[in-house]
């Protein structure tokens, strides 16, 4: 759906909008000066500190961060997607969202989700009357499922038979037709008949971000093989994209903030059973950096709960490299090993909720998870070891984003070798830089193709940075242009880069993306990193802004970019002495090393 949702309509959708009735509708809110106040709705708290700015349409909560406009609001209290999300505020005020050639395929695969969707309720209806269900009853409640439990999940049964499903739903060439498209039935050639692919099996329905069955699980009841079997890949359903248990997770608390992944369907009930409603599974694939991403978007702590003993502590590394390219300032993921024989269903029924909780709030952080399992095999105390962990770790740091996290792991590798970060990254072979895109969800593009295209923003639910976290300039810089967009008409934008520091990164997104849309409004600007740590920091901006109509922008402005180019140029000084410098102690280092080689003992 890229480029597909024109930002004009966008706008409009968000200019007919009042942020104080569509919130008033779902918060109580009271009138406080000009803004509207309220307790928040994305954290407990007694005191209200969520405020609402009817004449700049966004909201701003001062307790947990919590920002944005109707858009973001809808997604974030409603849990919806951004498609999901303005196709609700666009049928509110009488709007339809544009016709294209993506939407007219998402009705045409209507009819596939409509099968599968009675697909699972054959399978519910199976496990409430088939003849045979008492095993995968018993098998359910041996597990420690509930009735009540079993129900919400939709888990289901497929029966002994080779063609119970088929003869129920396949009576139609069309429907028999989706049925073999989403992979629940399989051609037999030789005959020219159907069979079911599932059998004899407890059956997990998988849902997407709407909560539309668009794939299923199954599990025997014995312990032949294979143990599970999952839907195959189809034109809704992609392995390396969905999580179980995502969309369950997402209803079952308004302020989600943390996510675990664990690697079974049963897991995933059992926590959430046990009153931790925050658990997902991957669908029989590793953790790729596509699920990492999707968690990223939704939560700012993901847990990757694994068994210690050897195969899963090989699947919890192999989710640390796909988490590596989506690492920023604000997120945080960490490790959790269970006992040598432990599952988190087997674990969380032998202790209680506070004691499993307690193993989550400890949890390995991936970095302590790093250096540990590449430090394994090597001594410390020697010049080799160090070197060997320096060359293992780098390739690993260098898919880090750019950023301070990436900035405290070189300082973590610099303890452990005793060299400086900045020797580090010189003295070891270079790895190409990895710019890290992240994967747009098909149900987001729309919105990333207004983005700014150089880079990308990872999109979580933090507390946004202070504006003393940041560059002063840079941010007085940006409330100029949040005043008065068309001020960034003149400006050289490819001399800038050149000139201005690291920090300001924001700064020349946002002068790129004025220059794109001339006549933007402030809901545009705030609208295009809506989601994104930026997108917090931009909307802190705007709030803490005075407008003023007298002011000289174009020539404020100008005169900030002056001092940061300064700033550039004095910083670009220092780092040069000092390196000039470290490389001259070096120098010195390696003369006094091959005296010292040379001194008879």
């Amino acid at each position: 759906m890229a480029g597909r949702i024109p930002q004009n309509f966008i706008d409009e959708v968000l200019r007919r909008i009042d942020l104080v009735d569509l919130i008033n509708g779902h918060v109580r809110l009271k009138k406080t000066g000009k803004n509207y106040s309220a307790c928040c709705p994305f954290h407990n708290e007694k005191s209200p500190s969520f405020s609402v700015n009817r004449e700049k349409q966004f909201y701003h909560c001062f307790g947990c961060g919590a920002s944005g406009n109707a858009l973001s609001f809808v997604m974030q209290y409603e849990h919806r997607e951004f498609m999901d999300g303005l196709e609700y505020l666009a049928q509110k005020v009488g709007l339809s969202l544009p016709e294209n050639s993506q939407q007219e395929a998402q009705v045409s695969r209507q009819p596939l989700y409509d099968i599968l969707e009675a697909a699972a309720q054959f399978f519910e209806e199976q496990l409430r009357s088939a003849p045979t269900r008492s095993n995968a009853v018993n098998y359910l409640q041996q597990r420690g499922l509930t009735g009540q439990i079993a129900k919400y999940w939709r888990v289901g049964y497929a029966p002994s038979g080779w063609d119970n499903l088929f003869n129920a739903l396949a009576d139609t060439p069309e429907k028999q037709a989706l049925l073999l498209e989403a992979g629940l039935i399989i051609h037999q050639e030789q005959r020219d008949s159907y069979y079911d692919a599932m059998r004899e099996r407890v059956i997990f329905p998988i849902r997407d971000f709407r909560g539309r069955v668009i794939a299923f699980g199954g599990r025997v009841l014995d312990d032949s093989k294979p143990k599970y079997l999952n839907s195959p890949e189809s034109p809704i359903f992609h392995k390396g994209e969905e999580l179980y248990g995502f969309y369950e997770s997402r209803q079952a608390k308004q302020a989600l903030t943390r996510i675990m992944v664990v690697e079974g369907y049963l897991d995933v009930i059992a926590v959430h059973q046990a009153g931790l409603p925050f658990a997902v599974a991957t669908l029989g694939t590793s953790t790729s950096t596509t699920h990492v991403e999707r968690l990223f978007r939704s939560v700012s702590d993901v847990v990757f709960c694994f068994d210690g003993d050897n195969a899963g502590r090989k699947a919890a590394w192999r989710a640390l490299e796909s988490a590596l390219p989506t690492l920023k300032e604000g997120v945080s993921a960490s490790f959790l090993f269970l006992p040598d024989g432990q599952d988190p269903d087997s674990l969380i029924r032998e202790e209680d909720k506070e004691a499993f909780s307690q193993r989550i709030h400890s949890a390995l952080p991936l970095a302590d998870f790093l250096f540990n399992h590449l430090s394994e095999d090597l001594r410390l105390d020697s010049l080799e070891g160090k070197s060997r962990l320096a060359s293992l770790a780098k390739p690993l740091i260098d898919k880090v984003p750019v950023g301070v996290y990436r900035q405290l792991l070189w300082q973590r590798l610099s303890q452990l070798t005793g060299l400086d970060d900045q020797t580090l990254k010189t003295a070891l072979p270079s790895t190409p830089e990895i710019i890290h895109t992240p994967t747009p969800n098909p149900e987001e593009t729309a919105v990333l193709v207004t983005r700014p295209v150089r880079r990308q923003y990872e999109v979580h639910n933090r507390r946004p940075q202070s504006i003393a976290g940041r560059s002063s300039l840079s941010d007085k810089a940006i409330q100029l242009l949040l005043q008065k967009s068309t001020a960034a008409t003149a400006l050289d934008t490819a001399l800038l880069l050149r000139q201005l520091p690291t920090e300001s990164a924001l700064l020349l997104d946002v002068i790129d993306f004025c220059q794109q849309q001339p006549d933007c409004t402030i809901i545009a600007i705030l609208g295009t990193w809506e989601g994104t740590a930026e997108g917090a920091h931009l909307k802190a901006l705007a709030e803490d802004a005075t407008f003023s109509p007298a002011l000289n922008v174009e020539g404020e402005l100008t005169d900030i970019l002056n001092q940061l180019r300064i700033e550039s140029l004095n910083q670009q000084l220092k780092e040069t002495t000092e390196f000039a410098a470290q490389v001259q102690l070096k120098k010195e280092l390696r003369a006094l090393v091959t005296l010292l080689r040379k001194k008879p003992e």
